[in-house]
């Protein structure tokens, strides 16, 4: 068979290919060395692996309400701290919230409800990863649905936890400025808006 035969599909391939860019070429627009740059660049940052320091923050929500979840994933998913999105695992009571921890040696932070399978689940998980599971490098904000419960304070002293909020008051601005500073650190925070 000789190498110019036109049922050789890498030659057809080939000139079909051909034939696209010309066309493509007399396109209106077609040769602007503007559209061609932002072209490739848009591209090559499809294409760009994450790097190390893009690794998503893991976030654990852990509340009996379904709803809950659904909200919260809503309000961050949108959210970046440190160029970093969050990557969320869910768990429905205290003891699949243990599970999960068990199971997944890195989560940055657990957004923790106080009342699902009884009324302080919650503070018990608290004391048995602080305890007995000796997970005290674990950061957790504790949220409550019921205010005036416990004070603020005496639930983050008491319990070893990160922080404290209610439910109600979480906007994606308050949520997004209380787990940079638990994630980061006070000193740390960068811009958290993407």
């Amino acid at each position: 068979m000789s190498n110019t035969s036109t049922s050789d599909p890498i030659r057809l391939d080939w000139a079909a290919h051909k034939l696209r860019l010309q066309a493509d070429s007399t396109e209106p627009g077609a040769g602007n060395a503007e559209d061609d740059l932002f072209s490739f660049m848009e591209e090559e940052a499809q294409e760009r692996p994450p790097t190390q320091t893009e690794a998503p923050w893991v976030l654990l929500i852990v509340d009996d309400e379904q709803q809950v979840h659904e909200a919260t994933t809503l309000t961050l998913r949108r959210g970046r701290i440190g160029d970093r999105p969050f990557r969320f695992l869910h768990a429905h009571s205290a003891a699949e919230a243990r599970e999960v921890i068990l199971a997944e040696p890195h989560i940055d932070l657990v957004l923790l409800d106080v009342m699902m399978e009884t009324r302080d689940a919650g503070l018990r998980l608290v004391r048995e990863l602080r305890g007995p599971l000796g997970r005290q490098d674990l950061k957790i904000l504790i949220r409550s649905g019921q205010p005036g419960a416990e004070h603020e304070g005496s639930i983050e002293q008491r319990y070893a936890v990160e922080g404290y909020m209610q439910k109600t008051q979480q906007t994606f601005g308050l949520m997004m400025d209380v787990i940079s500073k638990i994630l980061l650190g006070a000193d740390e925070r960068l811009d958290t808006a993407n």
